[in-house]
């Protein structure tokens, strides 16, 4: 059995590019070499713990123009998240609408309770620390979530005879924007950063988990599936490849503590 640095020490030879970020996996059920590019373009070489480190390079080096192609794509579809400072004047976007932060001391004439956002396209939310301040707006976003996803869900509801299905808006990590739980639970489920997206995209996704609702027959995505969603949103191909784009730049919590 070779070790990882013997490996590594045969590709260096090949003198692949750096922006590569080659790195190389023993996988101990492995029977031949492979390759996965990774989010961001990292490139890993699986192998077997049997592989003869000269056989392996000789397969990046056969393989040099796909992993091209694959790491320029992967580098392209990187995540951008941004990241927020909770600073006066920042921008968020909430259910289509983009709104400018403003900090106060003590709420607005006529507002009772922070975070709000008024017509006048200002998110009011109450000064303090910025990790204070996230926690606020992000419990603002579910809050509107939760109200948009119930009223809204209602006619999927209706149409697709769906009865005492509940509601919630959660965080569900970086991978996620929905989910639809069977009973007992029997519940549609949003990411709250999802109320971020243009409406066209959070529809998208309402209807997605709706579909998952009315639970219908065979794979979770097969036949039934998509006459059910395609019924409600015959365009939910071009908003799945929207989402995709959309979803890159698409706050997720990210901050930046004040130095």
């Amino acid at each position: 059995m070779n070790g990882p640095d013997q490996f590594q020490t045969a590709l260096t030879g090949l003198q692949l590019p750096d922006e590569w970020q080659i790195a190389v996996v023993i996988r101990p059920r492995r029977r031949s070499v492979g390759l996965e590019v990774r989010p961001g373009g990292a490139v890993a070489v699986l192998i077997p713990p049997t592989a003869d480190p000269e056989q392996v390079a000789r397969f990046v080096r056969s393989h040099r123009r796909w992993i091209t192609e694959k790491v320029g794509t992967a580098a392209r579809l990187a995540p951008d998240h941004p990241v927020k400072e909770f600073v006066d004047g920042e921008k968020f976007d909430l259910l289509g609408q983009r709104y400018q932060l403003h900090l106060v001391d003590a709420p607005p004439a006529s507002v009772e309770q922070l975070p709000i956002v008024k017509a006048d396209h200002v998110l009011y939310a109450r000064r303090q620390r910025p990790e204070e301040v996230r926690r606020a707006i992000i419990g603002l976003y579910r809050q509107k979530g939760l109200a948009w996803a119930r009223r809204e869900g209602r006619r999927y509801e209706l149409d697709g005879r769906i009865e005492d299905l509940s509601y919630a808006v959660r965080d569900l990590g970086r991978r996620r924007w929905g989910i639809y739980e069977r009973p007992p639970k029997h519940t549609t489920t949003l990411h709250w950063a999802v109320f971020g997206l243009p409406m066209p995209l959070i529809e998208y996704v309402l209807v997605h988990e709706q579909a998952h609702a009315t639970r219908p027959p065979g794979r979770a995505h097969g036949p039934a599936w998509q006459r059910q969603i395609d019924s409600w949103m015959p365009d939910r191909q071009q908003r799945k490849i929207e989402l995709a784009e959309a979803g890159r730049h698409a706050w997720l919590g990210d901050w930046k503590p004040r130095s």
